[in-house]
């Protein structure tokens, strides 16, 4: 099996190519979009649009979930911008009690009230099991909720720019060449058959959206995981899972998720996020597949969590392992006997 010289990414992975030089498009793509990974422009741009909010004396939203990076933004946007910002909160079915701590101390800290959305519990499980049963995964209705739950806060409030940290279109962004787009289009393909009272505040359609002025922090700032990190924890007293997980914190089923994604596709969402970070620079190519090495092994264990999330669906062990999508050989298997060396 191929690997990227560069990323790591696998030759399984949906429209990946190579260079004669063992270099990936995705790759070859990053180096021309950001070459220099210079800030500079992007920060003088931020700083024109936090001048024009903050002298316009309206709220902004954020949208948080108790997670790390939502919470980096709230504190970006409140604690370091300075701006009037409100948020809002998707209950996805599964939010732990630690991420609920954590928009607990978001809002005494920075004085953040903070709207919760939740909605017909029944009708978002039914959405989970239909995904699962025809993907393979389940992520997509939360997805589609927590942008829907900031737009409808937004409305409510006479709000029209949203802020958040989600890495989409930014130098870290690990969802490249289409492959898990959890967008409308998507949605609707699969749950195009449930009643606009099932989907009544979990899905918004893209005319709703461009009425916003939406603005991702990582696209203007750099976006390091560790630094991160120490920021939240140091600010805001964040906290990360019992057992020392820093991503996902916000859901229960997170490694369930990850699981699934590694039994569909041979990889997991982990991995493409390493990815991600080694074309930025964050981490290097030996620290990277050191990373992927012991964070996939650990991927590709079952996790216990995996009842709750059946149980909580309806769906029984035999239905899921009937299922035709898991079929596909980890790549670590190939990726622990490659031969890597840095270009």
């Amino acid at each position: 099996m191929i690997f990227c010289r560069k990323c790591l990414l696998p030759e399984t992975y949906p429209g990946i190519k190579f260079s004669e030089k063992g270099i990936c498009n995705v790759c070859n793509t990053y180096q021309k979009k950001w070459n220099d990974n210079n800030f500079e422009a992007e920060k003088k741009e931020l700083e024109k649009i936090v001048q024009r909010l903050n002298d316009s004396g309206k709220p902004v939203l954020v949208t948080l979930s108790g997670g790390m990076d939502s919470a980096y933004a709230a504190y970006l946007a409140a604690g370091v911008y300075k701006l009037n910002v409100i948020g809002a909160n998707f209950d996805n079915g599964f939010v732990t009690e630690t991420a609920k701590r954590n928009l607990r101390k978001i809002t005494e800290k920075l004085q953040i009230p903070i709207t919760y959305i939740r909605t017909d519990r029944k009708a978002l499980y039914k959405l989970y099991r239909a995904f699962l049963l025809r993907t393979g995964d389940f992520c997509t209705p939360c997805c589609q909720g927590c942008c829907c739950a900031g737009f409808s806060v937004a409305e409510d409030k006479g709000i029209n720019t949203i802020i958040h940290g989600g890495v989409s279109g930014s130098r870290v962004e690990f969802n490249v060449l289409g492959m898990l787009r959890h967008h409308y289009e998507r949605f609707m393909k699969y749950a195009g058959d449930f009643s606009s009272r099932e989907l009544k505040g979990i899905v918004s359609h893209p005319d709703t959206i461009s009425q916003f002025e939406l603005i991702s922090l990582p696209r203007y700032v750099e976006w390091r995981e560790d630094d991160i990190l120490e920021t939240v924890k140091r600010e805001l007293d964040w906290e990360p899972l019992s057992d020392g997980e820093t991503r996902h914190v916000d859901c229960s089923v997170s490694q369930v998720s990850d699981y699934l994604l590694a039994r569909k596709f041979g990889y997991s969402k982990r991995w493409m996020t390493i990815s991600a970070n080694i074309r930025a620079g964050h981490v290097s190519l030996e620290k990277g597949l050191k990373s992927i090495l012991e964070e996939e092994t650990k991927v590709l264990e079952e996790p216990a969590e995996i009842s709750e999330l059946l149980d909580s669906l309806g769906v029984s062990r035999k239905e899921l392992e009937e299922l035709p999508f898991y079929c596909t050989e980890p790549a670590i298997y190939h990726l622990e006997k490659a031969d890597i060396t840095e270009v």
